[in-house]
Order: structure tokens, then sequence, then C-alpha cells
């Protein structure tokens, strides 16, 4: 007796391309918005010109202007206007280039506490993505910050794809968010 699926193309085999794309209704999330700040670490695709490759931001200056280098030549580097940068179409993604997320390392942030439950506590973390839950238990967080709407600063993995990756770390009180009108919460 012969396997189920034996006969298919590919034998059965399960493949990405054959499943459909996540939707919110299944538990999968849209693509993160375009950042309102720009920070070293993030990645960026351009949307136009003749060499489309991705780049990372690596330092930002106050003048406005944004150094960046290839993500494929570490030798490469360019330099952006922070106003071109953070351009935003109508749909909240990036005008002429789109953020493709956080290089893998550990980044200082800031996060803000949505809901309190008996043992756990649910923050939003804006610059990981605006909408998406994180839950931890309540004793992580400072005594002060057992309300909602406190905001907290913290040390996480901001290139995690789901928010059990993130490891939050150094959770301190953080009085004022960088951008107060970055705070959304997940309905």
């Amino acid at each position: 007796m012969a396997g189920a699926g034996k006969k298919l193309n590919g034998n059965g085999a399960r493949r990405k391309t054959r499943s459909p794309a996540p939707s919110i209704t299944d538990g999968g999330y849209p693509k993160p918005p375009h950042p309102t700040r720009a920070h070293a670490g993030q990645r960026y695709w351009p949307r136009t010109g003749r060499r489309r490759r991705p780049f990372i931001v690596r330092a930002v200056n106050p003048n406005g202007h944004i150094t960046a280098r290839r993500d494929d030549d570490p030798r490469e580097h360019i330099t952006i206007t922070a106003t071109r940068l953070l351009a935003r179409r109508p749909d909240g993604q990036g005008r002429y280039y789109q953020f493709l997320g956080w290089s893998p390392r550990r980044y200082r942030t800031w996060a803000t506490v949505i809901a309190i439950e008996n043992t756990t506590v649910t923050l939003v973390l804006p610059e990981w993505h605006p909408t998406r839950p994180v839950r931890l238990p309540i004793r992580l967080l400072p005594p002060s910050a057992h309300t909602i709407n406190a905001s907290v600063a913290l040390t996480a993995n901001l290139s995690a794809p789901t928010a059990g990756k993130l490891a939050p770390a150094s959770i301190t009180n953080h009085r004022h968010p960088p951008n107060p009108k970055h705070r959304q919460t997940t309905s």
C-alpha cells in the first residue's frame, strides 16, 4: 500500500509556495510599518534605481544625513538624507525605501504596558512592531511600571521574527518614550 500523496508533484512534500500567505485571521502579521526615526542597525531596500540592493544604516548624523553600507558588500558605503529614507506612502510603507527589519543584535529600546493580568503583563515594542503583543511575567518589570500605559526601557533583539525570541532584558523605568505618537495597541 502506497503512502498518501506519493503520486503528487514533489511526492506530496510540503512547500512554502503551495501554502497561502499568512493573514491576520490565522495569526500572521503584516509587514512592520515604516519607521518614524532612523537608527543604526536598520535594514532597507531601495524601491527605485539601478543598484537595488539592501543596505544597513551605520550612523545617523545630527545634520540629517545617514551613512549606510551595502548588505552584500561591506566596503561599499552610501549616504542618504533622513527625509528621503523615512518618507512614507499612504499605506504606511516606505516611499523610496522598504524597511526590511533590523540587523541581528541586541538594541536598547522602549516599550509600553498595554495590559496586566494576574501574573503576566503585555507590552508593545513600537520599534519592533507597534501591533504585535509581547507577554512577560510581571515580576520582570519594576513595581512602578505595573500600570497601564507605563513606559519601560529595555534591551531586546529587534531582529527576532516572533515575540518569544525578543529576549527582553535590563528592564527599567522610562519616563518619556522617544516618540509618544508611535504608541499603538493591539487592536
